[in-house]
């Protein structure tokens, strides 16, 4: 191994702290909090959450889905009937042989930062307890992935915040929000008063913006969005995956769902696929937006690396040649300043902290590793892991 990814090596770990301690052959557990419905609200949900399921040093405890009440109604604005995404995960527990468990978070927004939501209906908070259940359990530090509204974090933080800043969770990592607090971004307009209790808390935190001043589809160091250029690798993937993702980029919602998964691909839905433009009303040209691969590559210990043919991929620290030039991305300690209305600005800072924020060194430079590698690693998933 070279001298340039020995120091990367060690730079990484000294930056990544709570996050730097995978080991290769260790399982890392995980909770998963997303607004995942079926058929997708953001089918980018539907596609990220393959990815723990998938990895094979992830071991997945729970997921919990953070429901926004108006989601499952039809309006104006949304026109399609949806519930939280129960069957997503009886999917994915059946494709891997699996038995992940899931309950819902609270439907409405916090009425105070303090909420503990014990007036809601207990079906609403059995995703509270479930997480707890996990904590508690866990012989392991267990990391805590949060890609929607921080709703469910806050009432759990709010009901027990001993366990939530107990060194039972390794580090919460959270893809909501901006670098800048003069905008507001999806995940924390959904309740702004729970991300401002998260964000004012105690628990370690990991920071992921999905936006920066420009908006959530613009770019700079510390945001994790970036866009994937087509999804025609989603045809090479292997025969099962491929078709639920298909399942849910095309919004499908049949009886069938498990049947669907086994059965041959109709041709149509292949059309589907290949005629779908993502987000088209964003002005996307079809691409599919991403704002989890960091996420995932910290908590799993990936790296992205480019290879002398000028191929690239996301592969553990173990797998890396001297040949191989690692792009630069850790996590680096900060010091939040916190509206009451959930907007945050930081400071890198060289002192102690239990925040800190997503870095990359090159967005454009990163994007474009990414639409290479993730597609790679995707059709290097199977289920028998």
């Amino acid at each position: 191994m070279s001298l340039i990814v020995l120091a990367y090596l060690l730079v990484t770990m000294l930056c990544l702290g709570c996050t730097s301690e995978v080991q290769q052959g260790e399982k890392v557990p995980v909770v998963v909090i997303s607004d995942l419905y079926s058929p997708g609200q953001d089918v980018g949900d539907n596609f990220d959450i393959l990815t723990p399921y998938a990895l094979e040093n992830i071991d997945l405890k729970a997921v919990i889905f953070d429901v926004t009440d108006n989601f499952r109604m039809v309006t104006g604005d949304n026109p399609i009937l949806r519930e939280p995404g129960f069957t997503v995960v009886q999917q994915l527990n059946y494709l891997f042989d699996a038995d992940v468990p899931c309950a819902c978070g609270p439907f409405t927004a916090l009425v105070s930062e303090t909420d503990t939501k014990e007036d809601v209906p207990h079906y609403q908070t059995r995703g509270i307890d479930l997480l707890f259940d996990v904590l508690e359990k866990s012989e392991q530090p267990v990391h805590i992935v949060s890609t929607g509204s921080c709703r469910p974090l806050a009432v759990a933080y709010n009901r027990n915040p001993e366990l939530m800043c107990s060194d039972k969770v390794a580090a919460v990592h959270i893809a909501a929000g901006s670098t800048s607090d003069e905008f507001m971004e999806w995940n924390i307009a959904l309740d702004s008063l729970a991300a401002a209790r998260v964000f004012k808390s105690r628990m370690k935190l990991v920071l992921y913006p999905c936006a920066t001043e420009d908006g959530p589809f613009a770019r700079n160091e510390n945001n994790a969005f970036w866009s994937l250029r087509d999804l025609d690798f989603v045809l090479d993937m292997e025969p099962r995956l491929r078709n639920y993702l298909v399942y849910q980029l095309i919004s499908l919602d049949r009886p069938d769902f498990l049947t669907y998964l086994d059965a041959p691909l109709p041709e149509e839905h292949v059309t589907a696929l290949k005629d779908r433009s993502a987000d088209k009303w964003y002005g996307s040209g079809g691409r599919h937006y991403v704002w989890e691969t960091a996420v995932w590559q910290q908590v799993a210990g990936l790296r992205l690396v480019s290879h002398p043919d000028g191929a690239a991929s996301l592969c553990p620290a173990d797998s890396i040649s001297s040949d191989d030039a690692i792009f630069e991305e850790y996590l680096r300690p900060v010091l939040l300043k916190v509206k009451d209305n959930g907007l945050f600005s930081y400071e890198y800072t060289d002192g102690p902290s239990d925040v800190k924020i997503y870095y990359r060194s090159d967005p454009w430079e990163n994007e474009r590793l990414l639409n290479k590698a993730l597609p790679e690693l995707y059709k290097g998933f199977g289920t028998d892991n």
